[in-house]
């Protein structure tokens, strides 16, 4: 009998695997370079429809994409810049929510215009990027997860953007997995399971997630051969699904970023992963390269996130806590709970992770 696999089942059963979402928590939206001035763009977020837009002052907004007259989604209306006019019987809503004309009302028939309205979300643009904040107050909200070390630095940037069909919980245990490395990404620009050894990393807590401190590269990759003792690499993760990472050279930041994962529903996930590096005058002959190759190196994940999907269609729960190559995942569910819990009893979060050494072949 495996008890091992029993005992972790149960367990992610308890952390509530595979359902729900995450609360009171921002997610990525869509790069900032997507929405122009005057333009507004419909995506389905955690479940909800959302029309994002900017206005004609260049401020991004974030609004429940239903006309509450009839569930027409406002986004087949037209937008002005300033208010959006839905396309079944002209009402008009401004970029808070709120209706500013119903346009079929004759000049003695009056209504409180004000009280209607569709839901508006918190929205905040961050290093390129809009977010839309998922939750029911509107006050002392969390930081937006972002890409670190970028404090007083002059950047370029791009975004990789990827669908996974599965639900969010199961795409960011792949996120924080180390021990797949070597197996999904076996490429002649990577590594093989042929080099796997042994690591030993120390990770620590740190905000709504972990960091794991700054380490060199392997000494039998490129990047070491040419520059090694001089580059660090510190990767970290952040609720609600955020994996960032952070490389320097003589202390000085060179690379960093930040990949966030996006549940559109229960069993759908949006992953975009966006590069940041502050190598001046170089955005023309880099960006190609970092496209290609990022694009390529996650649609590995992809790949195996289209053959996990056969599996967890068939609702059982596969076994994920293995110590130590899986304790990351396994703290991912611990950060949900306490996170979900925290919010819904109104008091502060407690970082469930402690510092830790972890060791795993790869």
């Amino acid at each position: 009998m495996n008890t091992t696999g029993s005992k972790a089942t149960a367990e992610l059963r308890v952390l509530g695997a595979g359902h729900g979402f995450v609360s009171n928590m921002w997610y990525f939206a869509v790069p900032a370079s997507k929405l122009k001035r005057g333009t507004t763009l419909a995506k389905t977020m955690l479940g909800e429809p959302i029309l994002l837009g900017r206005d004609a002052d260049g401020t991004a907004f974030a609004m429940r994409d239903i006309c509450p007259h009839q569930a027409v989604p406002l986004s087949d209306g037209h937008f002005d810049g300033r208010e959006i006019a839905c396309c079944f019987h002209g009402w008009k809503f401004n970029t808070a929510g709120e209706c500013t004309e119903i346009p079929a009302l004759c000049s003695d028939q009056k209504m409180n215009l004000c009280a209607i309205k569709t839901k508006l979300y918190p929205c905040r643009e961050v290093l390129g990027s809009v977010w839309v904040f998922f939750g029911d107050s509107s006050e002392n909200l969390p930081e937006v997860p972002q890409a670190p070390g970028l404090d007083g630095y002059v950047y370029d940037k791009t975004t990789t953007n990827l669908h996974l069909p599965n639900h969010v919980d199961y795409n960011v245990v792949a996120l924080v997995d180390t021990a797949h490395v070597p197996y999904v990404h076996n490429a002649w620009w990577w590594r093989s399971s042929r080099s796997a050894r042994e690591k030993r990393k120390t990770f620590v807590p740190k905000g709504t997630g972990w960091n794991m401190l700054k380490h060199t590269p392997p000494a039998d990759s490129i990047m070491f051969k040419l520059i090694g003792k001089f580059i660090e690499t510190e990767i970290g993760f952040r609720l609600p699904g955020c994996r960032i990472e952070h490389i320097s050279f003589n202390g000085r930041t060179i690379l960093s970023g930040i990949t966030a994962l996006t549940p559109i529903d229960e069993e759908n996930t949006e992953l975009n992963h966006t590069t940041y590096w502050t190598i001046p005058y170089v955005a023309p002959l880099i960006t190609p390269f970092i496209n290609y190759f990022v694009k390529a190196f996650l649609s590995q994940d992809q790949s195996i996130a289209i053959k996990q999907q056969k599996y967890l269609k068939t609702k059982s729960q596969p076994i994920m806590m293995i110590s130590d190559s899986g304790t990351t995942g396994g703290w991912y569910f611990l950060l949900k709970r306490e996170w979900n819990e925290a919010t819904a009893q109104g008091r502060a979060f407690v970082n469930p992770i402690k510092e830790t050494i972890l060791r795993w072949r790869t």
